[in-house]
């Protein structure tokens, strides 16, 4: 297989992370082992430019900052033609239809390389957008159709559109989005640190003998996490605890709920620093997402490497997980006696499940593999 160049345009990057960071650093770190070179388009703030300063293969592209989100910035579209041109790419990968994406489109035409772009996000989703529109049901409905719209345009002018699930990419095709193909996001399993459960809890001050459920993500009105607080309030027994491990516009309000409702078990940590994540996966019992939003999970890969039951809502890109292995349960999505039930059950049968096949289908490696297949296929 011929050495290719690779140009990813990205609108959150270091020292941010979510779940598009994480891809694209797995996926450079990946590529890059395998003789590739990688370069990133990143829209960033002077802490992204410290980080590029000791990598040349990092271009941060200036903008705004996102006032919802303000660890992210807005690019200013730009193709930064001298940079790109000197590059000469074989392959632009897109991972945002926003402002770099349409840095990434205008480099295409810049450059004449292949674009591919990966669909990261269900930004369409009535759960997303009421987080932004208080819940005005017209407001939603017009935001909906003009984003559908723009995403159209934008994803038919690629060579290829990656969804990372057979969920999302039924969604795109169904609304008019086409050359679609299935390579999941991957996880590099291998280096996952363990730490002792018993030290894992001693050091975040977590009983040794309570069922412990974790959350780990972006706290926002699109995760549903309202749900999970409402569903530990059933569970609220002295023998359990909720860890919701994040940040986000949405935290202030899940903390008025817990009040309101008197929950003693839950326990907000805020932002983890990447030295105390193996801790918070090491030291529970079961993961749960309650989001309706995701087009996959990296978080849930994550706890499957960890070994963790995965709780998450049916009708969801989540569910697919569970097709590949008894790796977990579903739980109805307008039920939160359900969710507290489901929860009581996967923590009892938590040594029952198996986890072995779903990190063998998601490690890094393998999901490589499906993208430079469809990299040489475009270029």
């Amino acid at each position: 297989m011929e050495t290719l160049k690779i140009a990813f345009y990205t609108d959150s990057y270091l020292p941010s992370i979510d779940g598009v960071v994480a891809a694209i650093l797995s996926a450079r770190k990946e590529l890059e082992r395998r003789g590739h070179e990688v370069y990133i388009f990143a829209a960033g703030n002077g802490e992204t430019e410290k980080i590029a300063r000791n990598d040349k293969n990092i271009v941060v592209m200036k903008g705004l900052k996102f006032p919802r989100y303000p660890q992210y910035t807005i690019a200013i579209p730009s193709i930064y033609s001298e940079r790109i041109r000197m590059i000469n790419p074989d392959v632009i990968h897109a991972h945002t239809p926003f402002s770099a994406g349409v840095s990434a489109l205008m480099a295409k035409r810049s450059t004449g390389a292949s674009l591919v772009s990966t669909f990261h996000t269900i930004i369409f989703s009535d759960q997303a957008l009421a987080g932004y529109m208080s819940g005005n049901r017209l407001a939603i409905g017009v935001a909906k159709s003009a984003i559908l719209k723009y995403l159209k345009w934008f994803y038919n002018r690629n060579d290829a559109v990656i969804a990372p699930s057979n969920f999302v990419r039924a969604l795109l095709s169904k609304n008019g989005i086409k050359n679609i193909h299935l390579v999941p996001n991957g996880v590099d399993f291998s280096g996952l640190k363990r730490v002792g459960k018993t030290a894992a809890r001693r050091r975040l001050g977590i009983r040794k003998t309570d069922r412990v459920i974790l959350y780990f993500g972006r706290i926002g009105a699109e995760k549903n996490l309202e749900f999970l607080v409402r569903a530990a309030h059933v569970m609220n027994d002295g023998n359990t605890t909720v860890v919701l491990a994040g940040t986000g516009p949405n935290l202030r309000h899940l903390e008025n709920v817990n009040h309101m409702l008197k929950n003693k078990c839950v326990k907000f940590v805020g932002f983890v620093p990447n030295r105390l994540v193996p801790y918070y996966y090491s030291a529970a019992d079961v993961f749960c997402n309650p989001s309706l939003f995701e087009n996959q999970s990296t978080v849930d890969l994550y706890a499957a490497g960890y070994r963790l039951p995965l709780l998450v809502p049916d009708g969801t890109a989540q569910t697919e997980m569970l097709s590949y292995q008894n790796c977990g349960l579903r739980f109805n999505p307008n039920s939160i006696s359900d969710l507290a039930d489901k929860l009581g059950e996967a923590y009892e049968s938590r040594k029952k499940f198996k986890f072995n096949k779903i990190v063998g289908e998601f490690d890094i490696k393998n999901t490589v593999d499906g993208l430079l297949s469809l990299y040489n296929k475009v270029v």
